[in-house]
């Protein structure tokens, strides 16, 4: 960041020679610090924005307590701060003009509720009201957001067909709901379209983000259980398949404006998260994909995750890294990832370990940080259950 007082500090230096060391390292330190910008204080400009990052993991919670809650951690400081939100079962977190939106099931009435707070200090600012459990929370335009929202199950334990709820962000109200394919999870926008990842069906329903109406929906060939959706730096649609049984889990990288594949790739085991929650996260910052076959067992029987963590570069649709998360008698399962690439640190959340040997959903969980080899640089405790990473900055 170069500052126009660069040239100012230069024309004012006396023509005497400057003879003292310390006076040379003083005027390097004030010649280099205007051409940059920045103080010795970690500032990064003059109105003083943080250059850390805030690390925000939600808890989901035990689901009968519907005990969500938030933990924030300081990677400046290393401390962890718990942050009671008074939220049911958080399935998701999502950022948007400078809002954190925490999606909430609700179980009393079996729906939910999307609470947005500030970015800065985590007080609430809104609240909407949604008719059905919702997962994700998406956002087409400024003033508005799309919602996917848990199937209801026929007599045979089915999912039926479910909806997409339209939020006005303005006056905090869903203003209509589209129907789409069986358990809808994931959502990505780009050309002026949302693609919804149908994970029953294998399928993404392709919304009109102007009429809010179904378009077309897409068949996946091979792809079982699509559940995430980004959108990359090079406008690609991201969809993580599952995987399970024959079919391989990979990521599909589609054309939004053709609606078809453009690229496969294969990941090594099963994804998803212990917790049905964040089993994947997309750096735009590092443009990188992060996966996590995190269901390794249940009351001690083995369910085929391996807890490793994929690493895909979406700049050149490879598979760049597996990484192994580290060993821990006292852990199990992988409920959440993120990837900081400020910092370049990655975050995973685990779950302790119950008298059976399987996960434990009613005690607090730990995150773990890595390097970029999955070497573990540092933990700290959360909250009850983790199941979201999400990093807030200013913005720049």
């Amino acid at each position: 960041m170069r500052s126009s007082s660069s040239s100012s500090v230069l024309a004012s230096l006396p023509n005497a020679r400057l003879r003292r060391p310390a006076v040379w390292i003083a005027f390097l330190a004030v010649a280099a610090l205007s051409l940059t910008g920045c103080d010795l204080f970690g500032s990064n400009d003059d109105e003083g924005r943080r250059v850390t990052t805030d690390v925000v993991i939600a808890n989901s919670g035990n689901f009968s307590a519907q005990d969500g809650s938030l933990t924030l951690y300081n990677p400046t400081d290393s401390t962890a701060t718990l942050k009671d939100i008074n939220v049911a079962f958080i399935n998701s977190l999502a950022q948007h003009n400078g809002r954190l939106f925490v999606v909430d099931n609700t179980q009393a009435d079996n729906a939910g509720r999307i609470t947005t707070f500030d970015t800065d200090q985590l007080e609430p600012i809104d609240q909407v009201s949604n008719p059905r459990p919702p997962r994700y929370i998406a956002f087409p335009t400024a003033d508005k957001g799309y919602v996917s929202n848990l199937s209801r199950f026929d007599e045979n334990f089915s999912p039926e067909p479910s909806t997409v709820s339209v939020v006005d962000l303005d006056d905090n109200s869903v203003t209509k709901r589209v129907d789409v394919g069986r358990e809808p999870r994931g959502i990505g926008v780009a050309g002026g379209k949302a693609f919804v990842a149908n994970s029953a069906d294998g399928t993404l329903s392709v919304l009109d983000a102007d009429a809010d109406t179904v378009n077309t929906t897409l068949s996946l060939p091979d792809c079982a259980s699509p559940k995430s959706v980004f959108v990359d730096e090079e406008n690609e649609v991201a969809v993580v398949c599952q995987g399970g049984g024959e079919q391989a889990s990979e990521v599909l990288f589609l054309s939004p404006i053709e609606e078809t594949i453009k690229d496969r790739v294969e990941l090594g085991a099963p994804i998803g998260s212990a917790n049905a929650t964040q089993s994947a996260y997309y750096s735009e910052g590092a443009e990188e994909l992060y996966a996590i076959s995190g269901v390794e067992t249940f009351g001690g029987a083995p369910l085929g995750g391996t807890g490793e963590i994929f690493r895909v570069d979406t700049d050149t649709n490879v598979l760049d890294a597996t990484l192994e998360v580290p060993q821990d008698d006292e852990l199990v399962n992988l409920t959440a990832v993120g990837y900081d690439a400020v910092t370049q640190d990655l975050y995973v959340t685990r779950l302790p370990v119950d008298d059976a040997g399987g996960p434990l959903f009613s005690a607090d969980g730990t995150a773990l940080i890595l390097d970029r080899s999955g070497d573990e640089v540092t933990r700290f405790e959360t909250g009850n259950t983790p199941g979201h990473i999400a990093f807030l900055r200013d913005s720049q």
